[in-house]
């Protein structure tokens, strides 16, 4: 059976600081080959910074020194390592998210899946109609 469990081991969460300059942290997806890294601050996961952010920050014209916590995405929608995959499509779906961070019971981060990771889950899985 197809799980989330099959993303984390390909899809490692890449984290950087709540202060990271938009250059460092478009440079570190690119060196990554990531979509999206997770923000932190004090130890402590507040937000996620996505492609669709780093766009957003350039139609804003914004300086290449400016911190990420700026254009960071601050509501996380998560989703638990066991939770059928058909409910993490939905739930993508249904918050207009493409990324999506993996928790396990106790809430640490194990991962971040992408829509597409999703989908193929779902297609592989024989839940889609």
């Amino acid at each position: 059976m197809v799980s989330l469990k099959d993303i984390i081991s390909k899809e490692k969460a890449i984290t950087v600081s709540y202060n990271t300059p938009l250059s460092d942290a478009a440079k570190i997806m690119k060196d990554k080959g990531v979509d999206s890294v997770l923000v932190v601050k004090d130890d402590k996961i507040v937000g996620i910074f996505t492609e669709k952010d780093l766009v957003r920050a350039i139609v804003d014209n914004a300086s290449l020194n400016t911190p990420i916590s700026n254009y960071m995405s601050t509501k996380l929608i998560t989703a638990k390592v066991d939770e059928p995959i058909i409910a993490v499509a939905y739930k993508m779906v249904e918050s207009n998210i493409r990324h999506i961070p993996i928790i396990n019971d106790q809430g640490n981060i194990l991962g971040v899946a992408n829509i597409k990771d999703v989908l193929s889950l779902v297609l592989a899985s024989g839940a889609w109609p």
